[in-house]
């Protein structure tokens, strides 16, 4: 059977690994190996510990004396004397004790839960940093591919447009020569028009050359469209290199939460999923008042405070003790009583008396003062959290009005930049309008994925402030 188990146990390990890991198998290898989680844990298991401690009587107290010269008494010579006390608190003092302990270590345990909803909602809060990047990272890849086709696009037009360029420019020389021969000819002056060419600088001589020139403004605006978008795979080449530079220490503090090797892989979902919150919002308030781990807390030492004052007040009343004292006697010579030399079991008790009550009356006030700080205190972090919660409840609602923006914007630039595209092909124009709206997709695109990842940290915080 306990085989069975085992072979069970293992092909169950080789599934999880073989179907991967999603964030709540990172949560649960987080709370098994984080080192501070397990350091808080033993921190509670130590105070347990001192349950048993407070509630134990005080050890007994055992004496012996020897005489060095025995004493004459009436039953013979003294040579030796035991004695064995126990003292007992006054009644009920022990279980104030143990009851101060038993809520520290109480306190303890719900400061263990106060690291393990942090713990989790670090890990969550990493994984969707992770997930975010992994996605930025494929999204500026697919803009990259993108912007090279476009930039094969203007590189095609620039080959056509050089050639029509070159045509154009020589019907254009020709078109030149022809208007001069027909000036000089039909005036009559054609030196004094060719002196007027060379001196003076004739209006409609000098506009022949620039004619030219605006032949070739085509390929010329064809090849700037080419560097400009060269320009932009080059910020977007910059761009991925950082964003692939600043994975490396997000998973390295995502593995130090999972007391893993900073290098381990991590996997992702396929998609980003929208948030979604676990309880009716309505219900959350009072969930994080009943149920966070700083609140049940301060709970729990203010109800430490309380034993602690019990024991305090018990602590000025007499202790008692009881005890035996045996006396050991040689018999005397020539000694006519019948107890002579025989030794002596006596039965004793003591009283301390609490008589310098000034200590014991400030140990009480102690514990009153340090339970009414307690009180504050837990209304302060209640006020606090209400804060917070507010503040993650408008980040939630601002993250969920982006998810709808970005997703209509994303769809609306998208058919925009299909357009675009498309007269730049056919028509040559407004191809920085295609680069505006290929960057203002790629933003949108960036933008709803941060909506996506701030909504989804928004609940994880919610859960952290409901002790989840």
């Amino acid at each position: 059977m306990k085989i069975r188990i085992t072979y069970i146990f293992l092909l169950f390990l080789f599934a999880f690994n073989a179907n991967g890991q999603t964030l709540d198998d990172y949560i649960i290898i987080a709370a098994e190996n984080n080192p501070n989680l397990k350091s808080k844990y033993f921190q509670y298991q130590a105070a347990l510990e001192r349950v048993p401690q407070v509630g134990s009587l005080p050890d007994p107290q055992l004496s012996f004396g020897f005489f060095v010269m025995p004493m004459e008494r009436y039953m013979g010579n003294q040579v030796a004397e035991i004695s064995l006390m126990q003292m007992f608190p006054w009644f009920g003092t022990l279980g104030a004790a143990k009851n101060e302990m038993t809520f520290m270590a109480k306190a303890k345990f719900e400061e263990f839960n106060e690291s393990k909803s942090m713990l989790f909602y670090e890990v969550r809060a990493n994984w969707y940093a992770l997930q975010l990047l992994e996605k930025e990272i494929a999204i500026t890849k697919e803009n990259i591919e993108l912007l090279k086709t476009m930039e094969q696009i203007a590189l095609t037009r620039f080959k056509s447009g050089g050639q029509s360029s070159n045509n154009s420019g020589s019907s254009g020389n020709v078109r030149s020569s022809g208007n001069q021969n027909s000036n000089n000819s039909s005036n009559g002056m054609g030196r004094m028009n060719m002196q007027g060419q060379s001196t003076t600088g004739n209006p409609s001589s000098r506009s022949m050359p620039q004619m030219g020139e605006m032949d070739n403004m085509g390929s010329s605006g064809s090849m700037i469209d080419v560097l400009r978008v060269q320009m932009e795979i080059n910020e977007l080449q910059n761009n991925l290199a950082l964003l692939e530079d600043s994975k490396i220490p997000l998973t390295a503090r995502f593995n130090q939460l999972l007391n893993r090797d900073k290098i381990e892989p991590v996997i992702f979902s396929d998609s980003i999923m929208a948030a979604t919150i676990p309880i009716s919002l309505n219900e959350i308030p009072d969930s994080i008042k009943n149920n966070n781990p700083m609140l049940k807390m301060l709970e729990q030492e203010e109800s430490a405070y309380i034993a602690q004052g019990k024991m305090n007040q018990k602590m000025g009343l007499p202790m008692i003790g009881v005890g035996l004292q045996y006396d050991i006697f040689q018999p005397r010579a020539n000694s006519e009583s019948m107890m002579n030399g025989r030794n002596m079991l006596m039965p004793m008790a003591t009283v301390t008396i609490p008589l310098w009550r000034k200590k014991y009356t400030a140990s009480v006030r102690e514990s009153d003062f340090m339970r009414q700080s307690v009180i504050e205190q837990k209304q302060d972090v209640s006020n606090q959290l209400m804060v917070n919660y507010e503040d993650v409840l408008k980040d939630f609602k601002d993250a969920d009005r982006r998810v709808k923006l970005y997703q209509d914007q994303t769809s609306l630039a998208n058919q925009a930049l299909n357009i675009l595209i498309v007269q730049y092909t056919t028509e040559g124009s407004n191809f920085e309008e295609v680069l505006r709206m290929q960057q203002q997709l790629l933003d949108y695109r960036l933008k709803y994925l941060d909506a996506l990842i701030d909504g989804n940290i928004a609940v994880a915080m919610m859960e952290r402030l409901m002790g989840r």
